[in-house]
């Protein structure tokens, strides 16, 4: 089997997995907790896991040739899902009790770690692309506008760090901290791509020859 079919594969299994997983915890959480459909997208970590899903897809049908939005939405998912796995367990997993505890596990850190190997190990040595750097934020801005708004309308807010009880000011610190440790992240991600394995002579999408010179080029 060639190495782009592996490849492929390996992400789809890996989509597949963050999928199952995500479903079952949010039947777990509609049926028997205390959420609704109503509250889910108040929830990072399904926004985070999702783009993590469509990260994976992307680039396994995209295979070697793959374009900017792409490189950049696997980056940014594998950053979304870091940040998840740390904040939920420094912050949040004291208040939780999960039914399907693989599950959790899955989405707040077997995710990160899918997609931080991927983006890790699959690819071309290249510089950064330091101007997409700052889309990086664009998930979380949406998300946190979704929040005031909803907010505004009926004063709900999914975390406990979120809870207006500790004042805009300790709020703001909190997220501050977080949007400064996602991109410190997103841009030790980027770094990283310079140490990425020396990929075979081949094109991973088809098989050919590239030619010479060609592999590893930034």
């Amino acid at each position: 089997m060639r190495r782009s079919k592996m490849t492929a594969m390996s992400r789809l299994l890996g989509a597949t997995l963050i999928s199952v997983a995500l479903g079952m915890q949010a039947w777990a959480d509609l049926t028997y907790g205390t959420f609704t459909w109503a509250q889910l997208p108040g929830y990072f970590t399904p926004l985070a896991n999702i783009a993590g899903i469509l990260a994976l897809i992307a680039a396994a049908f995209v295979g070697s040739r793959e374009p900017a939005w792409v490189a950049a939405l696997r980056v940014n998912a594998a950053t979304y899902l870091l940040v998840v796995g740390a904040v939920y367990w420094l912050l949040l997993a004291p208040y939780t009790t999960p039914m399907f505890p693989w599950a959790n596990a899955v989405l707040h850190g077997g995710a990160a770690v899918i997609l931080s190997l991927d983006w890790l190990l699959v690819g071309e040595r290249r510089r950064p692309r330091w101007r997409d750097l700052w889309t990086v934020l664009t998930l979380p801005a949406l998300w946190v506008g979704y929040l005031l708004a909803r907010a505004l309308v009926d004063g709900w807010v999914p975390y406990p760090f979120l809870d207006p009880a500790r004042g805009a000011l300790a709020i703001t610190e909190t997220l501050g901290v977080i949007v400064l440790v996602g991109l410190a992240i997103a841009a030790a991600l980027r770094l990283l791509v310079a140490f990425r394995p020396t990929p075979a002579l081949t094109d991973l999408a088809s098989g050919r020859p590239l030619p010479r010179g060609a592999a590893g080029a930034p």
